[in-house]
């Protein structure tokens, strides 16, 4: 006998969100991602903020063309120290400093807010890295998906922004909510098992038995999988995640295009 339904502990998306004006974002930001892995900033940047980014953006792929592009691995890994391709566009890495803030001296600002850094080290703890490494990315060649599910090699805090109006046909990003300690403990075991970056198996519908996957999460992959949020939003919608959460970057269509400007916050010092 079967206790529940197929929406037995479904998060909805209203809880995961956060008003751009709540007058304790901080507070706000931090309990969502403790509780489900991901939080939701509609409209985050608008106006100037906004035409800014997109305008360092632009700049910065333009001034890029034409100069050596890094290939992804053989097992199709983003390893790029600059510029890179990605499985549906290109990307741009920048260190954090002055490398970005002579690079892009708007998106710096943006990304070195106090109130960032307040989220950063109440959830990571101290010492900790404010956004260490900044990526640009442009994706415009159309694909199922732009990323598949997975968790990150490395346990990190992101903070994502929107630079385009993200719909279900233009790379939204998806996350399953409530699976970040699982997968914590599964990421924590894989180096353990190989100290190896590049054999870290990050694909959890893939590379997993249903059998383990069910050992691990107390559901299998298609129940867990229905329990996927997507977040569509519009341009400068703010999301802040811990990269334990699985998730991916979802369908691009042809002739769409999608750009985010992402930072990755890290436990302890990084220089």
């Amino acid at each position: 006998m079967i206790i529940g339904d197929l929406i037995s502990g479904r998060v909805s998306m209203s809880a995961l969100t956060v008003d751009r004006e709540s007058g304790d974002i901080v507070q706000e930001v931090i309990k969502r991602v403790k509780e489900f892995g991901v939080a939701l900033v509609p409209g985050w940047l608008a106006g100037d903020d906004l035409s800014a980014l997109q305008g360092e953006f632009e700049g910065a792929f333009a001034a890029a063309k034409g100069t050596e592009l890094e290939p992804l691995t053989s097992e199709g890994k983003d390893i790029s120290h600059h510029y890179g391709q990605t499985r549906t566009g290109l990307h741009l890495k920048y260190n954090h400093g002055d490398e970005l803030r002579n690079a892009l001296p708007r998106t710096h600002e943006v990304f070195t807010q106090d109130w960032m850094a307040s989220v950063a080290s109440s959830y990571l703890g101290l010492p900790c890295t404010l956004n260490r490494h900044l990526i640009l990315t442009d994706d415009f060649t159309p694909d199922e998906e732009i990323t598949w599910y997975h968790f990150d090699e490395v346990g990190a805090l992101k903070f994502l922004v929107y630079l385009d109006d993200v719909d279900r046909d233009n790379g939204p990003f998806q996350a399953i909510p409530g699976t970040t300690s699982t997968t914590s403990r599964l990421r924590e075991s894989e180096w353990l098992k190989f100290d190896d970056f590049q054999k870290i198996r990050i694909d959890v519908f893939s590379q997993y038995s249903e059998e383990l996957f069910h050992t691990l999460y107390g559901q299998y992959k298609s129940f867990l999988l229905s329990r996927a949020l997507t977040f569509q939003a519009p341009a400068g919608s703010l999301l802040v995640f811990d990269t334990d959460t699985i998730h991916r970057a979802g369908p691009l269509a042809e002739g769409r295009r999608r750009r985010v400007v992402r930072g990755s916050s890290y436990r302890g010092y990084w220089p």
